[in-house]
């Protein structure tokens, strides 16, 4: 009918879409033709469009690892025809590229590691630009590992205090006990932000009480009870820490916890841990946790019976 807006079909729709996705794909395979072309017509000797032409197919498909690793061998060759201040531009530009890119794809492995081969090129890499980039993609998703990654890469090559990082992972934690990243990055600092077995020995004592209110948050969460296994390894490897007994108050506050969740297999399966670690239980009723375990997680029934030959 006249002056009646005509609505497509689904298959109309589809159709559309179909040929979009064509003339995408027509676009993309001229641009892998054009830097095929490029690159066997430079014979190894880039220049500035050897950056240009790969740049383009980049931002189409940063997961084509192979272009990532030609300009790499581009800028290795521009270190030896360049001025150091002609580098630092190269250098500045490349982060701002790789930033545009981590936007749109925040989980690419080739994105970040040329990240930070480029980071360690520059004069000055601006670490703390680095962090706010790495808390701001990790407020969208804690749990992208890359972002904890790239942020022990920045502390170790940078004078950002641990003391900082480590505040920061206190704020994540009590936002979300199941942030499992957060968990390890203590993990990772805290043995070097206390070197003295007493300070590390405090410390662990602290972490305890901490993750004890996570396991009775989300006692089924998987985070903080891995956790607790590290504080329990770390313990034992501080001389004079006395772990025995601190194992055994760490097993009587579980026990609490079992009586408020007897189908959880974590406090049970800890619980078992630490009599192994403590000794002195009896054979048969260590059997009959693992038996138990096996009931409640029988996915994991072979890991649970390996542990029969501990007892």
């Amino acid at each position: 009918m006249h002056g009646v807006l005509k609505v497509r079909t689904s298959e109309e729709k589809a159709k559309a879409q179909r040929l979009k996705e064509l003339e995408k794909i027509e676009s993309y395979n001229k641009l892998v033709k054009s830097f095929e072309e490029l690159r066997e017509k430079e014979n190894g000797r880039y220049n500035e469009v050897s950056l240009s032409v790969s740049k383009s197919l980049l931002i189409e498909n940063p997961e084509y690892y192979t272009i990532w690793n030609y300009r790499r061998s581009a800028i290795l060759q521009f270190t030896e025809t360049k001025e150091n201040s002609e580098l630092q531009v190269i250098y500045q530009n490349e982060m701002k590229f790789l930033e545009e890119c981590i936007q749109r794809y925040t989980k690419s492995y080739w994105i970040w590691f040329h990240r930070q081969w480029i980071a360690l090129r520059m004069d000055q890499c601006d670490w703390e630009r680095e962090m706010k980039l790495c808390t701001k993609l990790l407020n969208f998703d804690l749990r992208n590992f890359h972002c904890w990654g790239h942020r022990r890469f920045i502390l170790k090559h940078s004078n950002i205090k641990l003391e900082d990082e480590l505040k920061y992972t206190t704020e994540k934690v009590e936002q979300n006990f199941s942030n499992y990243s957060a968990w390890h990055q203590r993990s990772c600092i805290l043995p070097k932000i206390y070197k003295e077995p007493e300070q590390l020995l405090e410390k662990i004592l602290e972490e305890f009480e901490l993750v004890r209110n996570a396991v009775y948050t989300e006692p089924k969460d998987s985070s903080s009870w891995i956790y607790h296994k590290w504080l329990v390894a770390t313990l034992k490897s501080i001389p004079n820490s006395n772990h025995i007994e601190v194992l055994k108050n760490e097993l009587t506050q579980i026990y609490d916890l079992i009586e408020l969740e007897p189908d959880c297999k974590w406090p049970i399966y800890t619980t078992l841990l630490l009599k192994i670690e403590i000794g002195g239980f009896d054979k048969q009723e260590l059997l009959e946790t693992i038996s138990q375990l096996v009931k409640l997680d029988p996915d994991h029934k072979n890991y649970y019976k390996s542990l029969e030959t501990k007892i």
